[in-house]
C-alpha cells in the first residue's frame, strides 16, 4: 500500500477510535439558551476594576447580554471572584507568588486601583472596587441574569461548591461554565454533566478544529453549549465556526489579555460569523453593535 494513502487511513481509524472508544456525554440543552452578542469580560475591566461588584453593576446596568467572571477557593472555603493565579499584578508585588487558597476570607488583600481608572471618581468612590467580591454576593445580587463562569485552577471542592450555587438560585438556564483545563472540567462533568451548560476546554476545541479540518466534525460528540476561543486564526475559521452553531454551540471569542476592544477585531470575528464578542469595553461595543448585530 502507497505510505501516504497509508498514513491518511491510520489518521482517520485512529481519529474514529478516539471519538467513538470513549464515553459518550450527552447534551442536557440543546443550545445556549440566552443572547450572548456581547460577553462583558471581568465586568468591562477598561471601564472598572476586573471582577469586582461596581464592574458587573454597570455592565447590566447597560444590559449586556452576558457576564463573564473566574472563581477561586480561599483557604476556609468560599468561593471568591478573582482571575489570576497570583495575586501580585492585581494587589501589589508583595503579593506576587501567593495564591487565593492560601488566605482566609478576612485576610485577602485589597485590590489595587489600575493607572487607567485612578482618576474615575465613580471607581475610586466605591468601597467594592478596591474588594475582591464573593460569588454568593453576585448571585444574591442578580440571581437570574446570565453568566459565564470560568472555574480557574484548584481542588474538586471549588466546582462542587460553585454548581452547588448555581442549581440553588436555579440558574442552570442562564448560566454557562466550565474550565479550560481539562482537569477541572472533569469534576464537572463528574459532579454535574450537562445539567448547567459547559463549554469546550482548549484541547477539544483544539480537537473539534483538527477533525473539521479533515472532514470529521460530524463524528465528534458535542456536549458542550458554547466554544469560548481565542482570535487565532486556526481556531477563528468560518466554516469551523458555522459547523459548530449547525450543532447547536454558541461561539464567543475573544483576544489578548481575554479580550477584542477594537473595531478591526470586532469586524473581523463578524465576518467569521461568531455569535459573540468578550471584550472589556462593554460601553463602546455596546454601541458598535447597535449598526452592526453579528450573524
Amino acid at each position: 500500500m502507497d505510505l501516504q494513502l497509508l498514513g491518511k487511513v491510520s489518521l482517520v481509524l485512529g481519529s474514529a477510535w478516539l471519538l467513538f472508544g470513549g464515553r459518550r456525554i450527552k447534551r442536557t440543552f440543546d443550545q445556549l439558551p440566552f443572547k450572548h452578542s456581547l460577553m462583558s469580560h471581568r465586568g468591562g475591566s477598561n471601564e472598572h476594576v476586573e471582577n469586582t461588584l461596581p464592574g458587573f453593576r454597570a455592565s447590566v446596568k447597560m444590559a449586556v447580554d452576558l457576564l463573564e467572571l473566574d472563581v477561586h477557593l480561599t483557604k476556609d472555603g468560599h468561593v471568591v471572584i478573582f482571575h489570576d493565579d497570583d495575586l501580585g499584578r492585581m494587589c501589589g508585588a508583595q503579593y506576587k507568588g501567593r495564591k487565593i487558597p492560601e488566605f482566609l476570607l478576612k485576610d485577602l488583600p485589597p485590590l489595587l486601583i489600575p493607572e487607567h481608572l485612578k482618576d474615575n471618581k465613580r471607581v475610586i468612590g466605591d468601597p467594592d472596587s478596591s474588594r475582591i467580591p464573593l460569588l454568593r454576593e453576585l448571585l444574591d445580587e442578580f440571581p437570574l441574569y446570565p453568566m459565564q463562569i470560568d472555574v480557574k485552577r484548584g481542588s474538586e471542592q471549588l466546582v462542587i461548591q460553585v454548581g452547588r450555587m448555581i442549581q440553588e438560585k436555579k440558574r442552570e438556564h442562564v448560566t454557562v461554565w466550565g474550565s479550560f483545563i481539562s482537569k477541572q472540567q472533569s469534576y464537572i462533568l463528574k459532579h454535574f454533566g450537562t445539567t448547567i451548560p459547559v463549554f469546550f476546554t482548549i484541547l477539544r476545541a483544539a480537537k473539534a478544529r483538527v477533525l473539521h479540518s479533515l472532514g470529521l466534525l460530524w463524528t465528534m460528540n458535542i456536549y458542550e453549549s458554547a466554544a469560548i476561543i481565542p482570535n487565532v486564526s486556526f481556531l477563528v475559521n468560518r466554516s469551523f465556526i458555522q459547523q459548530l452553531r449547525e450543532r447547536g454551540v454558541g461561539v464567543i471569542v475573544f483576544g489578548r489579555n481575554g479580550s477584542l476592544d477594537t473595531e478591526e477585531e470586532w469586524n473581523h470575528v463578524r465576518n467569521q460569523h461568531c455569535s459573540g464578542i468578550c471584550s472589556n469595553s462593554p460601553t463602546k461595543l455596546t454601541q458598535w453593535l447597535k449598526e452592526n448585530s453579528l450573524f
